[in-house]
Formats: structure tokens, C-alpha cells, sequence
């Protein structure tokens, strides 16, 4: 999925067989392209969110392929003493972080873990970071990849690990707008971990148990805190968002 999200957002690090099935999805679903664009506008949106916020540790739990604001580089210049752990169980995706980010970054530490094995990811995270002190959670569209019983499993265990005060932030496939949406778990039903699965922003509703919303709370990406500006935000985006802190 990192390697057809980076095809989707105009990224070049995808081979032929990703090419070719985000040419298929990309045709029965014209707006996967504006999704991945949404989602790493969310992503550094909120990245820098949480950095300001004083949150100095990052934990980025599904990565994507390099394309450009990596977290990072926006932590980096809040925080030049930021710290981020990239952890996804692709080995290809993590091949391509470790050589990109750690020669840039030196505060970065890899894990080759994903959503689906928590415990695997935050032991794994502890070799970089702190964790009894607050930790900003990236997952973005991670959940997308585990069924019911995995997501609420995952969520159960970074809440019950992390510190109190640290954030979970998250986006997530909907299918609000076009139902069809929900078919795309069958078109990459190869996909390994995955395939991506649709909730509707009600089931998203159940997974911020136990947090605190940040406003505005469960949203469309491009409703959460968006850049000040003249044209009105979309809100018919089949992808939304949401950011929790742990108390």
C-alpha cells in the first residue's frame, strides 16, 4: 500500500505490478489521486501540530514511500532535537526509509514491524525512544490495512503502552461520497498486509474510545485545521481524520 499510495500522490519509488494496479484503482476511482494528496497534506499538517505542541518523540506506524514533508523534516524544524521511529512490516518501504531518512536525520530509528503486531512495534521503538514520556502516533490510513478485531486490538495496546499526555493521531479510507469506495479491498486483494478496508465515520467513531478529541474532532482531512485561506474547505472527501490524547 505505501508503494500505491506513493503511485497515487505523483511519487516515483513503485515497481510495474504497482504501477499497473494503481493505474486499475486510479480508473474505477478517479479520486484516490486528490486522497493521496489529502493525506499527506494531513500528515504534515499535523505533524507540525503535534511538534508545536511540544510533542518531541514521533512514532510513524505505516510508512510511506519518500515523497516530500517527510515527518521528520517538519519535526526537525519545530525541534531540531525531535525524534522519529519509522516501523512498517514492508520490507521494501523500510529499505528505502533507512537509506533516505537516517542519512538526513540522525534522530531516526527503524523497525520492521507493522499495525498488526503493536507490541513488536513500540518494543522496537523503545531502542529510539522514551515511551514513559508522551509520544506523537502516526497512522496514516494504517488502520485501513486490519480487520475489526486488529484495529481495536492494535489501539488497545499503544493506548494501554503510551505515556499519558501522548497523541494518536489517524486517517482513515470512507466511502461517505462514492459507496463504490468500498470495493477497493477486493481490487487489492493481493496486497500483503491488507487489503485496505472502508469504515464509515460512525465505525471510526468506536476507535477513539478511551481519548481525548483534539478539535474538531472526527473530521474530513480537509476540515481538520486547515491552512487560513480565501476558497471554502472540502468536505466531500472520502477520507477523514481524527487526533486523540491519551489520559
Amino acid at each position: 500500500m505505501a508503494r500505491l499510495w506513493a503511485f497515487w500522490g505523483g511519487g516515483k519509488d513503485f515497481n510495474p505490478a504497482d504501477r499497473a494496479l494503481g493505474e486499475t484503482v486510479a480508473a474505477r476511482f478517479p479520486q484516490i489521486t486528490s486522497l493521496a494528496q489529502h493525506r499527506i497534506a494531513f500528515r504534515t499538517r499535523v505533524t507540525w501540530d503535534l511538534a508545536v505542541r511540544g510533542i518531541d518523540q514521533l512514532l510513524v506506524v505505516g510508512v510511506d514511500m519518500p515523497l516530500h514533508d517527510e515527518v521528520h523534516t517538519i519535526a526537525q524544524a519545530v525541534n531540531p532535537g525531535a525524534r522519529v521511529v519509522y516501523a512498517d512490516a514492508d520490507e521494501l518501504t523500510m529499505l528505502y526509509a533507512d537509506v533516505f531518512y537516517s542519512a538526513e536525520f540522525g534522530g531516526c530509528g527503524f523497525v520492521q514491524a507493522g499495525p498488526d503486531d503493536p507490541r513488536a512495534v513500540l518494543d522496537g521503538a523503545a531502542a529510539t525512544l522514551d515511551l514513559d514520556r508522551p509520544v506523537g502516533l502516526l497512522l496514516i490510513n494504517s488502520l485501513d490495512l486490519l480487520c475489526d478485531p486488529q484495529a481495536v486490538a492494535a489501539l488497545s495496546v499503544f493506548r494501554e503502552t503510551l505515556a499519558a499526555g501522548s497523541h494518536i493521531a489517524f486517517c482513515h479510507l470512507t466511502a461517505c461520497q462514492d459507496r463504490g469506495l468500498a470495493d477497493l479491498g477486493s481490487m487489492c486483494a493481493g496486497i500483503s498486509p491488507g487489503p485496505p478496508c472502508v469504515r464509515t465515520p460512525a465505525a471510526l467513531e468506536t476507535l477513539c474510545v478511551g481519548m481525548e478529541r483534539v478539535p474538531p474532532g472526527l473530521v474530513p482531512v480537509p476540515a481538520w485545521r486547515p491552512e487560513p485561506g480565501p476558497w471554502p474547505v472540502a468536505e466531500d472527501v472520502d477520507l477523514w481524520c481524527g487526533v486523540g490524547v491519551l489520559p
